[in-house]
């Protein structure tokens, strides 16, 4: 087998390899030879068998797709998640009487988890403790939308007003923050913070 690979009958052979009697092929990187070994029989098969396998697979599920694999598991998935996000919010609601609201507005440790929702979220439009800047003054009686009472801010919030430049925080809190970040608004009445945004809206008697 090896006299059919010479430098003689073979123009890719450059010459034979004096310690192991191996043709060298005419690849020449940076002084680097190359002998003229054939690659392993099992490496061979296993890259045959796996373009094979491909083929097979693309063609299946992405020509002929009878069963439409792909789109039947993505609905399930999403099936799965959206069960166990309803799950999720129906844990979290919290559906408050104005009693109940009116007990967790008191509360200091709502307040103060409002607070820091208020810092994080709302000071760009209402200004620190309210006193207003592109978003109107949160400490008078004076509303632009609503009645101005608990439960009607805590709407507010979570709808928004978006005609009047109020988003949607519906996606963004939870149930239970929006008690919180309701409670702490209600706090926030009457404060009159240094530098206060003008009133705008109706006053309303709470």
């Amino acid at each position: 087998m090896k006299a059919e690979h010479t430098p003689e009958k073979d123009p890719h052979i450059r010459r034979m390899d004096e310690a192991l009697n191996e043709p060298v092929l005419d690849h020449d990187y940076d002084g680097i030879e190359e002998l003229d070994n054939p690659l392993p029989g099992w490496w061979l098969a296993t890259f045959y068998i796996t373009i094979v396998v491909g083929v097979v697979y693309f063609a299946y599920h992405n020509i002929l797709n009878p069963a439409d694999v792909h789109a039947q598991r993505y609905a399930s998935e999403l099936q799965a998640y959206e069960q166990t996000q309803a799950e999720k919010n129906q844990a979290q609601a919290v559906t408050l009487t104005p009693e109940q609201m009116l007990e967790k507005i008191n509360d200091p440790a709502v307040i103060q988890a409002g607070s820091a929702l208020y810092n994080e979220r709302c000071i760009s439009c209402h200004a620190a403790a309210g006193a207003g800047q592109i978003g109107p003054n949160l400490t008078d009686d004076y509303w632009i939308n609503g009645d101005g009472k608990p439960l009607t801010i805590q709407t507010l919030i979570d709808k928004g007003v978006t005609t009047k430049g109020m988003p949607a925080w519906e996606a963004v809190f939870s149930d239970q923050q929006l008690v919180e970040i309701t409670a702490y608004v209600v706090s926030l009445r009457g404060s009159n913070p240094p530098n206060a945004k003008a009133p705008q809206g109706d006053k309303k008697e709470l």
